[in-house]
């Protein structure tokens, strides 16, 4: 196997349950990098809530990357983006009514905060902040520029209602936008060619690199759009949900067990 490519999702793949990369995941990582494979986090956060991970893998000079915002972004790990996939003051109306009408709590991403017209900050957008490492900004309907360009829209309360806000969206949303889940507290809306899959494709041609020298990783929903791209050799986590595991070439361990490493030895290290 002949892999130049490792892309890997974050919460509950690359870090385990107590948000952290385990020794023996760093080991392997870095052990893979060392013999000239791009290790690239593909994940629904923004930058600044993948940056410090970057550091930890000792992935810092400008020709890492990673995919930020469920694919709306590419960025090199200086934060130069490479691929962008962005949203509109056009879409950001369409959501606002939305929001209003099935009274969600709603709020988009930009690429250093979160901006809500919700003078309530509920605890699982609080949560978010703290994951991202992003500040929120409360604003006023009249303060939205009308030039405003942003990378991710996201729902966000308790799974129950998370579900029944995802249930009542309607077709003509799904139709539009590339909409996924990471969690059962977020619902995610991006550009519809925004998703990792795309994201990974185009990073793949711009290094040269085949599909099926590209390796994945991951556990949600909002990995799909990687399991469904043919050529890339697609590792579900023993944590991962159905729709991931029956997409996968191998299913390795849970996130908590060390699954990459796991997997790693097994596909790559040939150990």
């Amino acid at each position: 196997m002949n892999i130049k490519l490792i892309a890997v999702d974050l919460d509950g793949t690359l870090l385990n349950d107590k948000q952290e990369i385990s020794v023996k995941t760093k080991q392997a990582l870095q052990k893979a990098s060392k013999m000239g494979i791009k290790i690239v986090p593909c994940s629904g956060r923004p930058f600044p809530g993948i940056k410090d991970y970057l550091n930890e893998l000792d992935l810092k000079d400008s020709t890492q990357y990673v995919v930020a915002f469920n694919g709306a972004l590419v960025l090199n790990s200086q934060g130069k983006a490479i691929v962008e996939e962005l949203l509109s003051y056009n879409d950001f109306i369409f959501f606002e009514k939305i929001a209003d009408k099935l009274q969600a709590n709603f709020h988009i991403e930009v690429r250093d905060k979160f901006i809500t017209l919700d003078h309530f900050i509920n605890y699982y957008l609080s949560r978010e902040s703290w994951l991202t490492r992003m500040p929120i900004e409360v604003s006023e309907l009249k303060d939205i520029s009308e030039d405003i360009k942003f990378t991710k829209a996201m729902f966000s309360g308790s799974p129950a209602e998370m579900k029944s806000i995802y249930h009542n969206l309607s077709e003509e949303i799904f139709e539009r936008y590339n909409v996924a889940t990471s969690d059962k507290t977020l619902i995610e809306i991006n550009s519809k060619h925004a998703s990792k899959g795309n994201a990974l494709k185009e990073l793949a041609k711009k290094l040269n690199l085949k599909e099926d020298e590209v390796m994945i990783f991951g556990d949600q929903t909002n990995d799909i759009s990687m399991f469904d791209v043919p050529g890339f050799y697609k590792v579900a986590m023993g944590n991962a949900v159905s729709e991931i595991k029956k997409r996968a070439n191998f299913i390795t361990k849970t996130n908590n067990e060390d699954g990459i490493a796991y997997a790693l030895r097994r596909l790559v290290f040939n150990e």
